[in-house]
């Protein structure tokens, strides 16, 4: 009987515990400097994860709680930055979209992504 009281525990540990990868990386500007803020998308079949870009370029990506990882798998990933008070992003427009960013990474264990993107063209002044 005490063995089925601790199996029984042992599986109520394991549900609470997340099913995921805790998996993350930096997003980075083709000449070196850090994306300060916005949001990375991993896309999947069933689910999207997302991650939040802090001001040193790095994310970690989360699951249906704060906790949990994502699951092994192949994603489409998308890339967002924070708007400036003019409303434009650093990021250019293409990597905003899991159709036109070109972005993709399998996911097979603990790891990291880490990305580089193309600086966006400076705005034009009038």
């Amino acid at each position: 009987m005490k063995n089925i009281f601790y199996v029984s525990l042992l599986c109520l540990v394991c549900v609470g515990c997340g099913s995921g990868i805790k998996f993350g990386g930096t997003v980075k500007f083709d000449d070196g400097s850090p994306l300060q803020g916005g949001t990375v998308r991993f896309s999947g079949e069933k689910n999207q994860y997302d991650g939040e870009v802090r001001q040193d370029g790095t994310y970690t990506l989360v699951g249906a709680t704060p906790k949990d990882g994502i699951p092994v798998g192949k994603y489409k990933v998308s890339v967002s930055g924070v708007r400036d008070d003019d409303g434009v992003s650093p990021v250019p427009e293409k990597y905003s979209s899991i159709d036109t960013s070109g972005l993709t990474c399998e996911v097979m264990s603990g790891g990291k992504f880490d990305i580089t993107l193309e600086k966006a063209a400076p705005a034009k002044e009038n």
